[in-house]
């Protein structure tokens, strides 16, 4: 057996003891949803309600639409107003099947008319497209480019309050599968590894770069946890909102585009004041570093603060940084250790950023200058 092969064999292992083996995110939708149990897909029925105008339009409108959506193989009706109707989409899941019903308005150009999209007769691809997201997801549409990842507030708020809750076990020291097994994530969110991930996690193990967790992230909330577990290995996770509307936690090679679950949040729309989350580094007292390596400098900003301070580790391989070798000053003075730290990590082209955990457990986060955090 080759060199290459038992490397192979090794990150299988790996995959397989976690469970990341079985279906995998496909790019194609469509691909995805078939791979999902019959038992926990749902049949969409749709139906569509196109409300005449109140005045004179455009006569024929509603027969042109009517054609249209009957070669598409939809449900119409056009008909007049009705006291309680309400333009918009709505669904109702009952058992497996999920009826989305959209009711329209005609305006008296011939158009479709929704709270937030308008079709016209000549728009019959962009109808097409839509009618497809609806039937492949619902009433929500495609989660591709929605806020809070295409979940409803609800959902949101409860995938939330399940990663909030805290890390149990220390992590560092440990493989990136014992420290994941040891977050202990709800079954109700599966982790999902990407073909991509799967590739990237080989090549760092033939490359031998699967080194253990650094952090120590016991109390931490499991959501930050997760990310900061992920971004040593250059990954990072997003919720992802399937067909069935089921979510699942799906994990991909790191890119700054990307629109991944951050390393702890933002305080101020939080409403989270910075004085009252980290008073110790905001207070004015005495500083003086002489010298002193980054790799030391970390320590000695915990124990004067009370905060922990964790490197972005990707910031630290792609500038090709050495924390034992950058050697930093200050001058001796009065001021706090916000203004300190912003100084001397800046002769680095450091940034630091005060941020929370999903139970706004504060910590401060330093990654390169020109790293932009995502909110939502």
């Amino acid at each position: 057996m080759n060199h290459s092969s038992i490397y192979s064999i090794k990150i299988t292992l790996l995959l397989a003891a976690l469970g990341f083996l079985g279906t995998l995110p496909s790019d194609n939708d469509a691909r995805a949803e078939k791979k999902i149990p019959i038992s926990k897909r749902l049949r969409t029925e749709l139906s569509v309600d196109l409300i005449l105008p109140r005045t004179q339009g455009n006569p024929l409108a509603g027969q042109k639409w009517a054609g249209i959506f009957r070669d598409l193989g939809v449900y119409i009706r056009v008909r007049q107003r009705q006291a309680n109707d309400a333009v918009g989409v709505e669904q109702l899941i009952y058992g497996t099947i999920r009826r989305v019903k959209v009711t329209g308005q005609i305006d008296r150009g011939g158009n479709i008319v929704l709270p937030d999209k308008t079709f016209r007769l000549n728009e019959t691809e962009k109808l097409k497209e839509w009618i497809k997201e609806l039937q492949l997801y619902g009433a929500q549409g495609t989660p591709k480019g929605q806020p809070l990842w295409g979940m409803k507030k609800a959902e949101f708020k409860k995938l939330y309050a399940e990663l909030a809750k805290r890390v149990g076990h220390d992590t560092s020291g440990l493989s990136l599968t014992e420290s994941i097994r040891l977050l202990d994530l709800p079954a109700e969110y599966p982790l999902k590894f990407t073909a991509a991930t799967r590739t990237h996690l080989s090549t760092l193990q033939e490359q031998q770069k699967l080194s253990p967790v650094k952090h120590d992230l016991r109390k931490f909330a499991k959501g930050t946890a997760l990310a900061m577990i992920l971004r040593g290995y250059s990954l990072s996770f997003s919720p992802r909102r399937l067909p069935d509307e089921s979510i699942e936690l799906n994990i991909e090679p790191y890119h700054k585009t990307d629109d991944s679950w951050p390393i702890g949040w933002d305080p101020a729309p939080l409403g989270l004041k910075r004085l009252s989350l980290a008073k110790k580094m905001y207070q004015s007292t005495v500083i003086e570093i002489h010298d002193l390596p980054i790799s030391k400098l970390i320590p000695k900003v915990h124990s004067e603060t009370e905060l922990d301070l964790y490197i972005d580790p990707l910031a630290i391989t792609s500038a090709g940084l050495n924390l034992d070798k950058l050697i930093v000053n200050f001058p001796r003075k009065r001021t706090s250790w916000s203004l300190c730290l912003r100084t001397v990590l800046a002769q680095v082209k450091l940034i630091q950023q005060l941020r929370v955990d999903e139970n706004n457990r504060p910590f401060i986060w330093v990654t390169l200058f020109d790293s932009k955090v995502k909110k939502h």
